[in-house]
């Protein structure tokens, strides 16, 4: 997959989160005036949206150089560095606001990444991760996709994922000193008998992620499966998603 193929798949899950940000943006107190930086900002989509809520320009980060490239070619009026979460170029109490959007999952130490979050935010200030999975509490029906799953979760912890990310975070933003910590899972609807706008994206994110540990044919069977499950009305596929916010007090 090239970088225009994960644009295209960070703002399929950006879809899927949009009303859920615009309620915690107004949780937290996101406003016109407020400073706002996007960790793991990818392509730039969630970076780039933030316009919508406040005159400030927003700033994003990534660790990855190419979606950094990306970001800038897409939204060249938005701020957009290559860094790593925990060393972020900033000064001490920069912002008012640290978000994060399927981040914490990729991350091998969230703790240390959240304390130096805290270091660049103002007293008063609040990180919010907008949307972390929890893949081994996924649900899939009918039966037969069971597997694929299964699959796909084994992939991720592979690639070094954590399938628990989501229901760790509210841990972590206590470990990490934040106070105020609230946190819930976002809600998921969808019509049981039409195929969803992002299936095509899904099953490319899939056959990318399965690449190594399944063969063509099994992946052709079970994309088959998975489509005709789709048009007959059987098909959930859901994996809880989180997210939860905390206010560094000093």
């Amino acid at each position: 997959m090239d970088n225009l193929d994960w644009h295209e798949r960070f703002s399929v899950q950006a879809e899927w989160t949009k009303q859920l940000r615009q309620y915690l943006y107004q949780q937290v107190g996101i406003n016109e005036k407020s400073r706002v930086l996007e960790v793991g900002c990818g392509t730039g989509v969630i970076t780039s949206e933030l316009k919508e809520f406040n005159k400030i320009q927003a700033a994003g980060i990534d660790i990855q150089l190419d979606r950094v490239a990306t970001a800038k070619k897409i939204d060249p009026t938005t701020h957009y560095g290559c860094a790593d979460v925990n060393h972020l170029p900033f000064t001490n109490n920069h912002f008012d606001f640290v978000v994060a959007h399927y981040l914490f999952l990729w991350l091998r130490d969230p703790v240390k990444a959240l304390n130096e979050i805290k270091r660049v935010l103002t007293p008063g200030g609040f990180m919010v991760a907008l949307a972390e999975p929890d893949y081994l509490a996924r649900i899939d029906n009918p039966q037969e996709l069971w597997q694929l799953g299964e699959l796909q979760t084994k992939a991720l912890i592979l690639q070094g994922a954590n399938p628990m990310a989501g229901r760790q975070l509210s841990t972590q933003l206590h470990q990490a000193g934040f106070a105020a910590i609230q946190y819930g899972i976002s809600g998921f609807q969808e019509e049981s008998d039409k195929i969803p706008p992002w299936f095509d994206s899904e099953w490319k994110i899939l056959e990318n992620d399965l690449e190594l540990i399944s063969s063509k044919q099994e992946l052709d069977k079970l994309r088959q499966l998975d489509l005709a499950a789709q048009q007959k009305g059987s098909r959930i596929r859901w994996v809880p998603t989180f997210y939860a916010y905390g206010r560094k007090d000093y």
